[in-house]
C-alpha cells in the first residue's frame, strides 16, 4: 500500500502530474493505461528486478535524480521500496510495496529498492524504444 510524507505531499505530486494506486491485479490495470499511455503505447516494455541497491551505490543508476522523456505506467510486482519527488517545497517520499502502480509523468525523481523488487514498466514511444533516463545533476541528498 502507497505511503507518502509529507502530509501535504498528494496536492503537490498531483501538481507534478504523478499519481499512485493500489490494485490486486497482476499489471497496470487497462483503464489507467489508458489514461496515461496512447493506443499502440501501452504494451509491457520490460520487466526490472532491482536488489536493494549496496552500500555506497544508492545514489547510483535510477537511484540518482533523473527526469525520464517519456510518460510512465508502472506497475510494482514484488517487493517493496522509496520513491522520491522533488518540487520547490523540497522532497516527497513515497513508499510502494507489491500492488501499487506508479504513474510518472516526466517528473524529477529517484527509486531505491527497500527489499528485492520487480517492476513491470510500460512507456510511451514507439515500440522498441527504451525508456530514456536523463540525469539531473541535483546533488544527492540522503534517504529517510
Amino acid at each position: 500500500m502507497v505511503a507518502i510524507c509529507p502530509d501535504n505531499a498528494s496536492d503537490r505530486l498531483a501538481a507534478l502530474r504523478v499519481e499512485f494506486h493500489t490494485t490486486n491485479k497482476d499489471d497496470v490495470p487497462p483503464d489507467l493505461l489508458a489514461k496515461v499511455l496512447p493506443e499502440g503505447e501501452q504494451q509491457e516494455r520490460a520487466v526490472a528486478t532491482m536488489d536493494l541497491p549496496e552500500l555506497g551505490a544508492e545514489f547510483e543508476g535510477v537511484g540518482a535524480w533523473h527526469l525520464n522523456e517519456q510518460d510512465e505506467a508502472h506497475f510494482l510486482r514484488s517487493g517493496s521500496g522509496e520513491v522520491q519527488f522533488i518540487d520547490d517545497a523540497g522532497i516527497i517520499s513515497v513508499r510502494v510495496t507489491a500492488g501499487d502502480v506508479m504513474i510518472v509523468r516526466c517528473a524529477e525523481h529517484r527509486f531505491r529498492a527497500l527489499t528485492p523488487c520487480t517492476w513491470v514498466l510500460h512507456y510511451s514511444g514507439p515500440d522498441g524504444a527504451d525508456l530514456a533516463s536523463t540525469p539531473t545533476r541535483r546533488p544527492d541528498s540522503p534517504w529517510d
